[in-house]
């Protein structure tokens, strides 16, 4: 419960100006993807971290779209989320 409190779910993007981390699971869209990560590379903090979970389309492509590739991983949850204990973290060339 502690955890889950220090989590913070929005669709706002004005909330995410001052996010560390920033977890993005929209449709699997490349272009749609794309811009809202052009958009926040833009619109965020220079430390925030991007992480998508697309399961499906290039991390590289939208790491360069966002501005700031050295920021930016996949990030996959498996399934059962509620159940499984492990996430994968997938990174770029670019990947600091």
């Amino acid at each position: 419960d502690a955890l889950m409190g220090k989590i913070t779910f929005t669709t706002d993007r004005g909330a995410l100006n001052d996010t560390d981390l920033i977890v993005e699971a929209i449709i699997e869209n490349m272009d749609l993807k794309k811009q809202l990560y052009s958009d926040l590379g833009q619109q965020c903090k220079p430390e925030t971290v991007f992480a998508s979970n697309t399961s499906s389309l290039s991390i590289t492509q939208m790491a360069e779209a966002s501005g700031r590739p050295d920021k930016f991983v996949g990030i996959h949850f498996f399934n059962p989320v509620q159940i499984m204990k492990l996430v994968e973290v997938i990174k770029t060339e670019y990947t600091d």
